[in-house]
């Protein structure tokens, strides 16, 4: 009986690692790296991969070396798109992926513009200010005068 089960279970390993080959060898991947002007790599960089014929999105994001893997992709044209807080943008179209390919992708993000947000929290007395001339309005308290 132990003669048996041994062959049960190696039957049914290979049928599973049979499997996974076959869906590896019909299908492809990007992988790369993903670093700034200066060659650092970019950790947590987001990426998009869409496929053009069929519009389905996969997303992923880079590891702590910048690095990424997105497998099991069927063969098709796709456009790249990858982002990263104070980065522009970086998007690539018209990749073309074969059966069975391993295409190594690698992006360099440009900084981008800085932006920045002011808040402004006013007390219970607000000054006027007119923006046509320099004249500035307000009510004078009897603490004040």
């Amino acid at each position: 009986m132990d003669f048996q089960r041994l062959r049960q279970a190696t039957c049914a390993a290979l049928l599973f690692f049979a499997a996974a080959f076959s869906a590896f060898a019909q299908t492809a991947r990007f992988s790369g790296q993903i670093t700034d002007q200066q060659n650092a790599a970019i950790p947590g960089a987001q990426i998009q991969v869409v496929n053009e014929d069929s519009l389905v999105q996969v997303q992923t994001k880079t590891d702590a070396t910048g690095s990424y893997t997105i497998p099991y992709l069927p063969a098709g044209h796709y456009r790249i798109e990858v982002k990263a807080p104070g980065f522009n943008t970086a998007v690539h179209g018209g990749i073309s992926l074969n059966v069975g390919q391993a295409f190594l992708f690698n992006v360099q993000l440009t900084v981008g513009q800085s932006q920045s947000t002011v808040t402004v929290n006013a007390g219970s007395e607000v000054t006027q200010v007119n923006t046509e001339n320099a004249e500035v309005g307000g009510t004078i308290t009897g603490k004040e005068v």
